[in-house]
């Protein structure tokens, strides 16, 4: 701390933001009379969410969409989404056109996804970062319900375009899923009557040097929970895609498939990196 600086000054936005986070609870109480019988239930509650490690998923449930639309607001490119909880970091380094690590056995239909990274200018960015990850058919997602030993980082990767800007991943459909509902989050869903599904979807992250890094997600059109999303707000039109089924015989003797699979095509357009001042200008 400089000789200049208070513990006031250094913690001045926590400061503002958790005197404003307080004085919101205490009208809320107040507006809604909460008695110190539901103020006690409130308190286990979340007592069970620490016991349980779901403070993530709890909050990105029901907050993370609207911390999302605040913190991209205006922002050029393509439209954001959240990360939710089951980013790992540092996944393989691979470049494209490259298959996802997975397991010999892997199941689900084949998916070859394939897109550009441009600039906002429409400029290719060669060398940008896809940091992609994705649950398999089943909904599983490696370093949570897909054991580490069994398959360390399956469906991830981070996967460098080309000098056109360009990739290739060979992957598989993900499949919907529920989030972990036997914990406290589940059960506050059940009580709220919603479901815990979430639509098939892949994941990602785009970076490029001089560039803001995109966080998204893309959807399957056809779907069941596509309109149902357990986290609401997180699915938007433009991210909604419909992969092209191939199924021809003569098409898969000339590809060399056997089984039946699936193509994508999305491109990705980034922001072009600007400083926090001149962000908080321009919104």
């Amino acid at each position: 701390m400089s000789a200049t600086e208070t513990p006031h000054s250094k913690n001045g936005r926590l400061i503002e933001v958790f005197d404003n986070l307080l004085d919101t609870l205490r009208n809320f109480i107040r507006e809604n009379h909460v008695t110190h019988e539901e103020y006690r239930h409130a308190v286990a509650f979340l007592g069970k969410v620490g016991q349980k490690g779901e403070a993530s998923l709890l909050c990105d449930v029901f907050v993370e969409v609207s911390v999302d639309e605040i913190d991209n607001d205006g922002r050029a490119g393509t439209i954001t989404t959240i990360e939710g909880p089951f980013y790992v970091p540092d996944a393989p380094a691979l470049k494209s056109p490259c298959v996802l690590p997975q397991r010999s056995n892997e199941h689900g239909a084949i998916l070859f996804f394939s897109g550009t990274v441009r600039s906002e200018n429409g400029r290719p960015l060669a060398g940008a970062i896809l940091d992609l990850w994705q649950s398999d058919t089943n909904g599983r997602y490696s370093h949570f319900d897909i054991p580490e030993v069994e398959a360390p980082y399956n469906l991830r990767a981070r996967v460098t375009t080309d000098q056109s800007g360009k990739f290739e991943v060979q992957t598989r459909v993900p499949g919907p899923y529920e989030i972990p509902k036997h914990g406290p989050t589940g059960a506050l869903l059940a009580a709220l009557g919603r479901h815990a599904w979430r639509p098939a979807h892949l994941h990602m992250k785009v970076e490029s040097h001089g560039h803001r890094t995109l966080t998204t997600q893309l959807f399957f059109k056809h779907d069941r929970w596509i309109n149902s999303d357990v986290v609401q707000g997180a699915v938007k039109q433009s991210l909604i895609v419909d992969p092209i089924k191939h199924e021809d015989p003569n098409e898969l003797l000339r590809n060399g498939m056997r089984d039946p699979y699936y193509t994508l095509a999305y491109d990705f357009v980034l922001e072009t990196g600007i400083g926090e001042a001149a962000r908080d200008q321009r919104n």
